[in-house]
């Protein structure tokens, strides 16, 4: 049988479908054999029980995958997906039809996106589109995931920095008079997770065994933070190394004296640390480093000046990355660096790791001792 089809006035093909006990459908094309493509997914779509006449947006329907697939999970989690939601993919195709949608319409937001320096944030989004598609895929709304073969963008990762020696003793000597260098110190020599120190109580620190316990964390919401579980779920423990022992020591004594369970508080109202006061207490210690880094510069050369080039800065993850890489070199096994770091994978620790093998192996001359004994 002939697929038979209507031209209209304007030189538009059209082809209506009559479906029992539904409206008819009208199918659109200027082109016989892409209108006769779409009678076909149609009549399929009906075969199988699908919605084919819905008019659902693409916002509408990731709305549903939200608040059933994301609405389960962790703050930040869905801080995240709304975020891509509503400030990326939303302005983009929220309104347009699943239906309609094409591959053209995602190559051109991940083109724009990439254009605007958004490259990593690109990459999530072109994941959480592939994810929505594909939902309504396995619910029979579309026959097929216009986004699946729009591959994640390469770029090169700007490499998080452990401390150089130079910079590790600085924050050592400076930690020992600021009032918060206890606080990196243990960032920095215990490889703590921000969000794992601030709900840290004076019952977590075993000072006779030398242990810290990890059974907890917290997020922020508005500034303000929130229990919850640790990231892999599990609780861990971590030495308390000889370097930070006396100061934490001393710390432990003063906060049992003052009656506090929180091993740091903020100072206005005794209450857990918020991100804004540990914003701000990073800010205060790395202004005291730079003022003793420059007096040390200074004593070298008269004409040294601090400015925003050789100013030293680092971040709270930095410190942690640090503990990773004191770690190898310190020859502990990646295993057990992963259990030490609080990793549900050993994917972190072992990337961590290959780079120092890289960075540390001179392969010419490793090769030229191995057949010097040989021969």
């Amino acid at each position: 049988m002939s697929f038979t089809y209507t031209t209209r006035a304007d030189g538009l093909l059209m082809k209506k479908v009559n479906i029992p006990n539904k409206k008819p459908i009208y199918l659109y094309s200027k082109n016989k054999n892409e209108l006769e493509k779409k009678y076909i997914e149609t009549m399929h779509l009906n075969y199988i029980g699908a919605t084919i006449d819905s008019n659902i947006t693409f916002k509408q329907w990731a709305e549903k995958w939200y608040n059933v697939n994301i609405s389960i999970k962790e703050y930040n989690t869905k801080r995240n997906i709304r975020s891509i939601l509503d400030n990326h993919i939303y302005p983009a195709i929220g309104n347009m039809k699943l239906k309609n949608i094409k591959v053209i319409n995602i190559r051109e937001l991940q083109k724009e996106m990439i254009e605007d320096g958004l490259t990593s944030t690109c990459n999530r989004v072109i994941t959480t589109i592939k994810r929505i598609l594909n939902d309504a895929v396995e619910n029979d709304i579309i026959q097929k995931n216009v986004a699946f073969n729009i591959k994640a963008i390469k770029y090169t990762k700007i490499e998080k920095k452990p401390l150089s020696i130079y910079e590790d003793n600085l924050l050592l000597n400076v930690a020992k008079t600021h009032k918060y260098g206890l606080f990196f110190l243990i960032l920095r020599y215990a490889g703590l997770r921000t969000e794992e120190i601030i709900p840290l109580t004076v019952n977590d620190i075993d000072l006779d065994n030398k242990i810290i316990s990890i059974n907890k964390a917290i997020y922020f919401e508005k500034n303000n933070p929130n229990s919850k579980t640790t990231k892999n779920g599990k609780t861990r423990q971590v030495p308390i190394l000889d370097i930070i022992y006396d100061q934490l020591e001393k710390h432990i004594t003063k906060c049992k004296d003052n009656n506090q369970n929180l091993l740091f508080i903020k100072q206005t109202d005794n209450n857990m640390l918020t991100f804004s006061t540990i914003r701000w207490m990073l800010s205060s210690f790395l202004i005291a480093i730079n003022k003793q880094y420059e007096k040390e510069q200074k004593a070298i050369d008269k004409d040294f000046t601090l400015n925003e080039e050789n100013k030293i800065y680092f971040t709270n993850h930095q410190l942690r990355h640090s503990y990773c890489t004191m770690l190898y070199y310190a020859g502990i096994k990646i295993k057990k660096a992963q259990e030490l770091m609080g990793h549900s994978s050993a994917d972190m620790v072992y990337n961590i790791y290959t780079h120092l093998d890289n960075e540390r192996e001179n392969t010419f001359e490793t090769i030229n001792t191995y057949i010097k004994k040989l021969y």
